[in-house]
C-alpha cells in the first residue's frame, strides 16, 4: 500500500511539475499572482530633444574712472586755527565785562562771539585750491541673453510591430520600459 502511494505521487510530481516551472505558462514573466509583471522593454528608434529658450541674466561689475575735485586741507587747518584763536580772543574780552555770575556769562558769550569771527576771518583770508584726480566708481549691472535649453525628449520607440511616441524628461537610451495591459474585449 506505501508503495502504490508512493509511485501516485512521484508520478503525480513528474506530470504536474513541468506547468509550474515555466512560470505558470507565461513565458519568461515573472508572476507572483501579486499583479506585479516583469517589466517589458520597447526598442527606442528615435529620440529628439525639446529645446526652450530660458532667459540667462549675468551680473558684472561695471567701472570707470570719474573726475573728482579734492579741497586743500590747508584751509580747514586754517579756519580751525583762526576759530580757536578768536574763542580765547573774545574770551579775554568778555572777561572784563561783568561782575560775578555776569562776569561768566561775559566770557562764554565773548568765547562764541570771538570763535565765530575768527573762523569767518581765517576763511576769508585763506584762499584754498581744488586739486583733482580721479577716483574709480562701480556699479552692477545684468548681461541678459537668452539660451536654448534641453527641456525634454520626444521618444519614438516600436513595440509589437508599431511605433508609439512619448515625451520624457530625459534620453532613455536604446530600450524604454513598457507597461502592456492585455483586456477581453467587451461583447
Amino acid at each position: 500500500m506505501y508503495k502504490s502511494l508512493l509511485v501516485a505521487g512521484l508520478s503525480a510530481g513528474l506530470l504536474t511539475g513541468p506547468a509550474f516551472a515555466g512560470g505558470y505558462g507565461y513565458g519568461d514573466r515573472d508572476y507572483r499572482g501579486d499583479g506585479y509583471d516583469a517589466p517589458e522593454y520597447a526598442r527606442v528608434v528615435n529620440t529628439q530633444p525639446v529645446y526652450e529658450s530660458v532667459r540667462v541674466d549675468e551680473p558684472r561689475q561695471e567701472c570707470w574712472n570719474e573726475r573728482v575735485a579734492y579741497r586743500d586741507t590747508r584751509y580747514d587747518a586754517n579756519v580751525t586755527a583762526g576759530g580757536l584763536i578768536g574763542a580765547v580772543a573774545g574770551g579775554v574780552i568778555g572777561h572784563q565785562f561783568g561782575g560775578g555770575g555776569g562776569r561768566v556769562l561775559a566770557t562764554a558769550l565773548g568765547a562764541v562771539v570771538g570763535a565765530n569771527v575768527g573762523a569767518s576771518t581765517a576763511a576769508a583770508n585763506t584762499p584754498y585750491t581744488e586739486r583733482s584726480g580721479y577716483q574709480q566708481r562701480c556699479r552692477q549691472v545684468s548681461d541678459t541673453h537668452y539660451e536654448d535649453r534641453v527641456a525634454a525628449y520626444d521618444v519614438t520607440y516600436r513595440y509589437g510591430g508599431r511605433d508609439y511616441t512619448t515625451r520624457m524628461p530625459y534620453d532613455p537610451g536604446d530600450r524604454i520600459a513598457v507597461d502592456v495591459n492585455v483586456q477581453p474585449r467587451s461583447y
